[in-house]
């Protein structure tokens, strides 16, 4: 999903309203003199606001849209209505999504290094298992989101999908970290924990511990987490992350090449 943001050109204000006025595709609405929201359904989203710009000394007008919904018609539409008119063009906010029939369940997420302070949030199924993580809040620069598909789509749309499993990894960027997509995995670990391979029975409570009751991280000091951290690394033959990063580096010129078509370059 992507957020271009920019500053609709002076001459065009007028004539962009009176365009989208007569243009069937467009749901056109909160129009005012320097102003306006727009829908095209199932297309984009797109917001005006000269005066608001302004006195918050920030980009008047934004377009937002998911590239994965639109074929080369849409594309071609979003862009020579709302893109083509904007200047100083960047992007607010960008969301990478990785999807995989890996029961996640199963494995273990965490942050380390400069990261290993991010938020922790973690929501259980009826079943007792993890079926939703979140790293940092909604205001975070990253803000990553690990969760069940398979269950959220038949909860929420009644969609009852084939596949044993299905879970979607998402990392929403905002502001300069937009401009690092391809770090977006940095720092975040998945590993499936073999704790019945520690040997020292201290060490083996601990850990089965850590990762049934992750509240208990935060009685731990620094140096406390630090250690189990890297004894949690030790003990897991596979870091999906590993796996993950991969597929984003396989996809990185076709990602770019998108990017770069909405900036104009």
């Amino acid at each position: 999903r992507i957020t271009v943001v920019g500053d609709l050109k002076k001459d065009q204000s007028k004539n962009l309203n009176r365009e989208l006025k007569f243009n069937s595709y467009v749901q056109l609405y909160e129009t005012g003199e320097e102003r306006f929201k727009a829908d095209i359904p199932n297309i984009c989203h797109v917001e005006y606001d000269f005066l608001k710009g302004k006195s918050l000394d920030r980009k008047n007008m934004r377009v937002e849209f998911n590239p994965n919904n639109l074929n080369d018609e849409h594309k071609q539409m979003i862009y020579d209505l709302f893109i083509s008119k904007m200047v100083s063009r960047s992007f607010s906010r960008l969301d990478v999504a990785f999807d995989t029939d890996i029961d996640l369940s199963s494995y273990y997420a965490y942050m380390s290094g400069q990261h290993a302070q991010m938020k922790k949030t973690i929501f259980y199924g009826k079943d007792g298992s993890p079926e939703t993580k979140y790293f940092g809040t909604r205001k975070s620069d990253r803000y990553i989101r690990i969760y069940n598909k398979k269950q959220e789509l038949l909860d929420n749309k009644e969609i009852e999908i084939e596949s044993d499993h299905f879970w979607r990894i998402e990392v929403e960027l905002k502001r300069s970290r937009t401009e690092e997509w391809k770090n977006c995995l940095q720092s975040l670990n998945f590993v499936q924990p073999d704790w019945k391979s520690i040997e020292r029975n201290t060490e083996r409570a601990m850990v089965y511990m850590l990762i049934h009751e992750e509240d208990e991280w935060g009685n731990l000091n620094k140096n406390i987490k630090s250690k189990y951290r890297k004894l949690l690394k030790e003990i897991s033959p596979v870091n999906l992350t590993d796996d993950l990063n991969h597929v984003l580096n396989q996809n990185y010129q076709r990602i770019q090449s998108e990017l770069n078509f909405w900036l104009g370059e």
